[in-house]
This record gives structure tokens, sequence and C-alpha cells, in this order.
């Protein structure tokens, strides 16, 4: 457990013999040649995303349904170690669903966006080279964010940048994330994917949202 912004921040590795990871991939990259834009979300807005994902788009059946029941108990069981760390005042019970994955490649992006209407959310790296790509940008919304590198300057050069706990003085943060990490954060914390490198190797991710009951 770590805090971004002062918001908790949970990464753990995922072993990747407990799940159907290549064939997740395989039939991912089969819809993504399909379609590299499929984009139901935000395709007719004027700031309009550029990356192939499924979410509002599941039921098409132009695209395999991902099958992503061997995921559901490792999910349950990283979700749960999750919320032991956290400080609740009871026991709780959650409920959650994947709601989308994220496939892209070279110079495609997706737009600054948060997850309100759930208490957190997850994204699941399950393709990602950190030598060519880039992972998730969140964005500080504190509204100090926007100034402090001008009420305190000298702050820039004395705070290490990449050191998570002084991510609150930055307009925006990159986690370190690796192949198989999963980070879990609020669902309020906005956050997007910056245009990627040229590149044919492709990023996926497979995103949840998270729940208390």
């Amino acid at each position: 457990m770590q805090q971004i912004f002062g918001f908790p921040v949970f990464i753990k590795n995922i072993d990747k013999k407990l799940y159907n990871k290549k064939q997740i991939i395989k039939d991912i990259e089969y819809n993504y040649k399909k379609d590299k834009n499929r984009n139901a979300w935000d395709k007719n807005t004027n700031h309009q995303s550029d990356l192939h994902h499924g979410y509002n788009d599941w039921n098409n059946e132009n695209f395999k349904k991902i099958n992503f029941d061997k995921l559901i108990n490792v999910y349950k069981n990283v979700f749960t170690e999750f919320f032991k760390q956290l400080k609740l005042n009871k026991d709780i019970r959650f409920k959650f669903e994947i709601v989308n994955y994220t496939c892209l490649t070279s110079s495609q992006h997706m737009k600054s966006h948060s997850h309100a209407d759930c208490d957190f959310s997850s994204i699941h790296y399950i393709k990602f080279d950190e030598t060519i790509h880039t992972s998730t940008l969140f964005e500080n919304d504190n509204n100090f964010a926007n100034f402090s590198e001008f009420i305190r300057p000298n702050l820039k050069n004395i705070l290490n940048k990449n050191d998570i706990l002084n991510s609150w003085y930055y307009k925006s943060f990159r986690l370190n994330m690796k192949e198989d990490d999963i980070c879990i954060t609020p669902g309020i914390i906005s956050h997007s994917i910056t245009k990627q490198l040229k590149t044919n190797k492709k990023r996926i991710s497979i995103v949840t949202n998270i729940t208390l009951e």
C-alpha cells in the first residue's frame, strides 16, 4: 500500500499461471485486428480517444467475447488483500465487475476520465513493455497542484519526482508498472493513457470497478 496525491494505491504482481493469460491476449489481439479504433465510449465527441476497447460494446457480435472467468477468483483474492490493508471500521463485503479492456499501439491514446460510479478501480497490465509503453497517467485534482511549482518552485529541485510519496506536489504522476502488475486506486482519480511511442507492440490492460457493500 502506498499513496498517490494522498490517496491510497495498492500494487501487486499477479502470477500469470493463475489464469488463461495467453488466450485472453490472443482474443483481444484478434479483436484489435478487426478494428483498431473500436470505441463506443467517446467516438462522437470533439476530443475523442484513439484506441481499441470494449467499454459500452460488450455485446457486439462482430468481436470475440473475452473469457475472463478464470480471472474472477484471482481478482477476488487481490481485492480482499487490498481491503485488509485499509483502515476500515468494520468487516465489509464488496462486489466487482470487469468493465473494460484496452488495446493500443503506435500514437494511440485514451483521454482523461474517472470511474466516479464506483469506490475503487483497478488496472491490470497483461501485456506491457515498460521500455516502450507508458503506464497510466494519474492527474492530481487537488487545486494547489496547479500552483505548487509557482508558489514553491525550489521544491522542484529538492523533491525526488520519481518517488510516489512526492506525487502531491505535481500535476500528474505515473506509477512504475511492469507487465502482470495490477494497481488499485479510488475511482475518483482522473487518469488517461497518453500517446504511445511508435511501435507495433500492443499495450493491453484490463479494468475493473470495485464497490463496497
